[in-house]
């Protein structure tokens, strides 16, 4: 069952749906908050659409750093992965 969860990354707030549960989404939002604050300190622009791509670079190096090393690797972590490209897929259509 899908439910509502509002979120907010970099200053702004998200409402989205959601089958993969609200505080999983919420850990998510706060990752993604986390790495855009983090690119706010390194970037020369303020811009939230520059910030947002280079936050979602790092999280896709990240990713492909994770899937590079396969040993290890359980369902459950396979199933995340897949959770966080579903997530991101989801924020970056009601973007």
């Amino acid at each position: 069952m899908s439910e509502s969860v509002e979120v907010k990354i970099h200053g702004q707030t998200f409402k989205l749906r959601t089958e993969a549960g609200k505080d999983y989404i919420r850990e998510l939002a706060e990752y993604v908050d986390g790495v855009m604050g983090k690119m706010a300190q390194y970037s020369n622009s303020p811009a939230s659409d520059r910030l947002a791509i280079m936050a979602a670079l790092r999280i896709a190096d990240t990713l492909f750093q994770v899937q590079r090393e396969p040993q290890g690797r359980t369902a459950t972590d396979e199933r995340r992965l897949r959770d966080l490209i579903s997530a991101a897929d989801r924020l970056l259509e009601d973007g």
